[in-house]
């Protein structure tokens, strides 16, 4: 007899509608979840790093540049929003040295990326409780 089993780590993709439009509805807590999403990747990088688990790393490494990119893909650039080339920029260094940070044996291009991730996360987080966006509990 033969039975339906599902491997537990396979699990069919679930949408949920309403956190997609609470997200939709507020972009900055998008930027938010991205950024600290990123950072989590580089640290589980590091962690994998330092335990010799490079392929594990290379899979969080990926995941770090997919996620930059849903960060580029967020910006405007305009003549009103010089801030988008900055952080263009900030981007573009951070995944040169994630992708420097395949090859290399120590961490310093991961731990670069990594630094200049959280300081662009807790900036964005520091803006959204200046403009009231979250608070302290969120």
């Amino acid at each position: 007899m033969a039975t339906d089993v599902k491997a537990p780590i396979i699990q069919d993709y679930s949408r949920n509608p309403d956190a997609e439009q609470q997200l939709a509805d507020n972009p900055n807590k998008t930027i938010l979840l991205l950024l600290q999403g990123v950072v989590d990747k580089g640290n589980l990088a590091k962690v994998c790093h330092q335990s010799e688990s490079f392929v594990e790393k290379g899979f969080h490494l990926g995941r770090m540049t997919t996620i930059l990119d849903a960060l580029r893909d967020r910006l405007s650039f305009s003549m009103e929003t010089p801030i988008a080339y900055d952080l263009e920029e900030l981007y573009r260094y951070a995944d040169k040295s994630i992708q420097e940070a395949v090859y290399e044996k120590d961490s310093f291009y991961l731990d670069s990326a990594i630094e200049i991730l959280t300081e662009l996360r807790d900036a964005w987080l520091e803006m959204m409780h200046q403009q009231g966006e979250i608070t302290e509990q969120a």
